[in-house]
């Protein structure tokens, strides 16, 4: 069996007292882009971080490329993974390239110096992310969907093989979050782990899904993982997200859209 690019044992992840994650064994190999899905607050960056090795697990183990991750040297982990979480707090004047380049770091000379490709690099992802006329502006002036493109463009210029992003669409307009969905689907040679809200959005550019279930009556949470048609199913989705959902096919491409009677749970 090929060596799996990230896998999990037993894992468990928990916030403050609860329990959002448990016993998740878990094999992602390159060329898989996995939807972490569910509704609010069940766990989706809980655990892309602790995936990242953000945070610490509560139980079970966490291996890249083989290697556990706890015990990977910083500048060793920085050249498998990258992480683009879903808020940024930018207290220096730094420019849109200063921060892609700040990615190419990893690959620094002896005394840390980049090289003339770094930049290269950096202005290309800039370009693909469609904020290349942003590369001199001070990222602290962008608005939301421009700062999480320059921070996707970040992400991919690592250019490791584990891209874990955490909602990477939360803050773009309708053309740029399917731009995004068609770049992420063609990093054929990479492995990509997304939170998202947006379904449909994961029906165009992902392989695998992790579906967030409501826990079990022994108050366990409860995951499902595995190629894409096979986990969200109009179900398995009503069951996730407490409403009914229906499955609509258009253009050869399944949606899925709440009922029309559908509300909150009470």
């Amino acid at each position: 069996m090929t060596t799996a690019l990230l896998t999990t044992h037993q894992l468990t992840a928990r916030a403050g007292q609860r329990t959002l994650v448990q016993d998740l064994s878990l094999r992602v190999q390159r060329g898989e882009r996995w939807a972490f899905l569910g509704p609010n607050g069940c766990g989706k960056t809980t655990l892309l971080r602790t995936l990242a090795g953000l945070l610490d697990p509560a139980g079970g183990e966490v291996h890249i490329d083989g290697q556990p991750l706890p015990r990977l040297p910083t500048r060793t982990l920085a050249r498998l993974r990258a992480w683009c979480p879903q808020h940024h707090q930018d207290v220096f004047a730094l420019t849109a390239l200063d921060v892609v380049l700040a990615s190419r770091q990893p690959y620094a000379g002896r005394f840390g110096w980049l090289a003339p490709d770094d930049e290269r690099i950096a202005r290309e992802q800039l370009a693909a992310l469609d904020v290349a006329h942003l590369a001199e502006q001070d990222v602290r002036s962008l608005s939301g969907g421009e700062r999480q493109r320059v921070a996707i463009a970040a992400a991919l210029a690592q250019a490791t093989p584990l891209v874990l992003l955490d909602e990477p669409t939360a803050h773009l307009d309708v053309p740029h979050q399917l731009a995004v969905c068609r770049l992420l689907a063609g990093l054929a040679d990479r492995a990509v782990l997304l939170s998202l809200h947006d379904v449909n959005l994961a029906q165009r550019c992902c392989t695998h899904a992790l579906l967030f279930l409501p826990p079990g009556t022994n108050g366990q949470p409860r995951l499902l993982a595995g190629p894409l048609a096979e986990v969200l199913t109009e179900a398995r989705l009503s069951e996730a997200y407490g409403c009914p959902m229906r499955a609509l096919d258009v253009d050869g491409l399944r949606h899925f859209l709440p009922a029309a009677d559908a509300s909150l749970k009470a």
